[in-house]
């Protein structure tokens, strides 16, 4: 339905991300979420076999769409992100991680260097960010002012 009504929607929305994003307030409206359990595997009984999906408003995600490509600019143009890192750049992903290490592993064998790997499970590494050393990190990064006390409000 948003697709329907995007011409009428367009200009207010703009205004108010515009307005977010330089006045560092979060309009409540957005913060509001549907939270639902998604089962991993294991006993369906047991609480720690679920994660936590997160519902948010069509007009939260073309917030936080707006910000990425922001960012996303901003580290790319300023050298931010390493190039090993893969997960969520574009045309990169766990596909070319793996390619990669293999590849080193392979020229490792052949000039006869014991090559390893060291395999880790980060997967519930997001529930334990800490935020205080995330907002460090991107005002470290050359994200700061508005940008990072934005960050803050979430």
């Amino acid at each position: 339905m948003v697709k329907q009504c995007i011409k009428l929607l367009k200009k207010p929305l703009a205004n108010t991300y515009n307005k977010s994003l330089e006045s560092v307030i979060f309009p409540d409206k957005l913060k509001i979420a549907k939270v639902v359990p998604l089962y991993k595997t294991g006993d369906t009984r047991d609480v720690q076999n679920y994660r936590q999906i997160v519902l948010l408003s069509v007009f939260l995600k073309l917030l936080e769409k707006l910000m990425y490509n922001r960012l996303m600019a901003f580290v790319e143009v300023n050298g931010v992100l390493t190039e090993a890192l893969n997960g969520f750049r574009t045309k990169k992903s766990t596909e070319t991680a793996l390619h990669i290490f293999i590849q080193n592993t392979q020229e490792a064998i052949e000039k006869i260097i014991n090559p390893t790997g060291i395999f880790l499970d980060l997967t519930k590494t997001y529930g334990v960010l800490n935020h205080k050393v995330l907002l460090s990190k991107l005002n470290s990064s050359g994200i700061r002012g508005v940008t990072n006390l934005w960050f803050e409000w979430l």
